[in-house]
């Protein structure tokens, strides 16, 4: 008898050590891979076993970002999940495909890969547990939120001008969009004669909305005056790119056309446009940001062009010399400048909106700043 179990044990042992992940199938994919922080999205596993041998215990495990958080069903996958490595059993007879959907909720703006699935399998008994690991090239885009803040000090004189929107203040009489039904209340200046015969009663000129306003976003990376080199700490970057992402909503909400510039490790100065692919693509830029200072913000005021904006919303920790009196000659010359701080309270030259402190986040070591 003792041989016989110890002949059954050795030949199930050698089968799935030799014969276990054989023919075994696996494929990873994401629901979309654009999200914003504490989005929802899903992560779908797909293990398919080609063979009669069935695999009574497969476990596969997940390497990725600890700002994904995994979920089967209602419950939490663990601990192990906020450290970077999501583990899932699965039972599988001969010839037979499984199918799991994760559920990932997206913690941090970011771009976050999974890039290693290792497969590992058992024997009846778990005498052996061979295993291989797959590659995937899978990558979730999380977008950052914009913050809960208020927006103040901004121009409001600018009734007419270029670009149309769905609603503002007073219409242009100079951008003509059609005919509309007199009221009684219009001027007879404005009758559309031709229309009106047309239609065989009276009909006036339907005009647009539009508006002139500007705005430049100019986000700063630079952490003390001194020196440009310091960075910033995890806290104030993340409260200062959703302060962007506030201020590129609303314009993109009150059909404000929006330019951005950043003193970032790659100075970038974004042309002012409209549109939803416009403010889009400047919040896909800020997910991917790095927390690097490219150049001394006084020498990056110098070369940017303020006097095609009516609007300027300033985003810094600190205000330099140069650049409050920068702010001083807008305010005289009729523009508008905006502060969004964390750390200032009030200037005496420009309205400041306080930009609300985020969670903390681990830095590279680890450890909460």
């Amino acid at each position: 008898m003792a041989g016989i179990v110890a002949a059954v044990l050795v030949a199930q042992y050698l089968i799935y050590k030799n014969l276990g992940l054989k023919n075994v199938t696996y494929k990873l994919t994401i629901s979309k891979n654009e999200a914003f922080e504490n989005d929802e999205i899903e992560v779908i596993e797909e293990i398919e076993n080609n063979k009669w041998l069935p695999l009574p215990w497969m476990r596969s495990e997940i390497s990725c970002s600890r700002w994904l958080s995994f979920y089967g069903g209602s419950q939490s996958v663990g601990k192990d999940a906020q450290k970077g490595l999501v583990s899932g059993v699965f039972m599988l007879k001969g010839h037979q495909k499984l199918r799991r959907t994760w559920r990932v909720r997206c913690e941090k703006r970011g771009v976050f890969r999974i890039e290693d699935i290792t497969l590992s399998v058992s024997d009846l008994f778990g005498l052996v547990k061979p295993s291989m690991m797959f590659r995937t090239q899978e990558e979730i885009c999380v977008l950052p939120s914009p913050c809960d803040m208020q927006m103040n000090g901004l121009s409001t004189e600018e009734f007419m001008g270029e670009q149309s929107v769905q609603r503002f203040i007073l219409p242009d009489p100079f951008m003509i969009s059609g005919a509309k039904e007199y009221t009684g209340r219009e001027p007879m200046n404005r009758i559309h004669w031709a229309q009106s015969a047309r239609t065989s009663s009276l009909m006036v000129y339907n005009n647009e909305f539009t508006t002139e306003r500007r705005m430049l976003v100019l986000l700063n990376m630079q952490r003390v005056q001194a020196d440009e080199s310091i960075r910033l700490s995890v806290t104030a970057l993340e409260a200062q790119i959703k302060a962007a992402a506030f201020a590129l909503d609303y314009c993109y909400r009150e059909h404000i056309a929006v330019g951005f510039a950043i003193n970032g490790a790659d100075s970038i100065v974004i042309p002012a446009a409209e549109g939803y692919e416009h403010t889009l693509g400047i919040v896909r830029m800020l997910a991917r940001l790095r927390n690097r200072c490219g150049c001394h913000i006084d020498e990056f005021v110098d070369r940017l062009d303020m006097s095609q904006y009516t609007d300027i919303i300033f985003i810094t920790d600190f205000v330099s010399d140069k650049c409050g009196e920068l702010m001083r000659r807008l305010m005289q010359s009729g523009k508008r400048a905006v502060l969004f701080s964390n750390e200032i309270d009030e200037t005496g030259y420009c309205c400041v909106c306080h930009v609300p402190r985020t969670r903390t986040y681990p830095n590279e070591s680890g450890d909460d700043e």
